[in-house]
């Protein structure tokens, strides 16, 4: 006997399920302790499906991985553009900016770090970049600002931010010897130094 074709998906069932991939895929990654641990078997697992019903969405694993960036970056990005819409002045906004990138990382360790890996990387990745760039700029156009270029000072904020995400490990007892730090209040006052704001 002939074995049946499936059948077309409904109207918008592809999309839903790609997106179940790529949820379960977000899942494992903040799970796991190395991100590189994830494979194609544990996220068919996650989102409760067979390993073969991912490639009508995802040539392989490489894909499936792209997409959880592309995702993360966005989420980032929004959140940083969601806190700073909040305040009213350019210095607020570019240090609550600077604070909000920090806390995502603080938040989401492992993606974090997936994030940031070697092939870690999406175009949203940029539009964070280009946030706390205009902000800086509106703080040097506003005199706020003694930042002579704003955009290499903006890739050393990065760096900063960058390294005030990943320096946090509750987990690493010889980090703890540093002593009780206010690692908000210092991502603050970094913020300051590097843009050049009044302190």
């Amino acid at each position: 006997m002939s074995e049946v074709p499936r059948g077309r998906n409904r109207r918008g069932e592809g999309e839903k399920l790609r997106d179940s991939i790529v949820v379960a895929a977000s899942a494992l990654v903040d799970a796991a302790e190395d991100p590189a641990s994830v494979t194609l078997r544990g996220i068919a697992r996650q989102a409760g499906i067979s390993a073969p019903s991912i490639y009508p969405h995802f040539r392989d694993l490489r894909d499936i991985l792209d997409a959880v960036l592309e995702r993360s970056f966005a989420d980032l990005d929004a959140t940083v553009a969601k806190t700073m819409s909040k305040e009213q002045t350019p210095q607020a906004r570019l240090v609550s900016g600077c604070l909000a990138y920090v806390r995502y990382g603080w938040a989401y360790r492992s993606r974090y770090r997936f994030m940031t890996a070697a092939n870690g990387f999406a175009p949203q990745a940029i539009s964070i970049f280009v946030r706390i760039e205009d902000a800086l700029r509106d703080c040097v156009a506003a005199g706020l600002s003694t930042s002579a270029d704003p955009h290499e000072d903006t890739f050393l904020l990065w760096v900063g931010m960058h390294g005030m995400a990943t320096l946090e490990k509750p987990s690493r007892a010889r980090l703890r010897q540093l002593g009780p730090l206010d690692r908000p209040a210092l991502t603050e006052k970094l913020a300051k130094r590097i843009a050049g704001l009044a302190q």
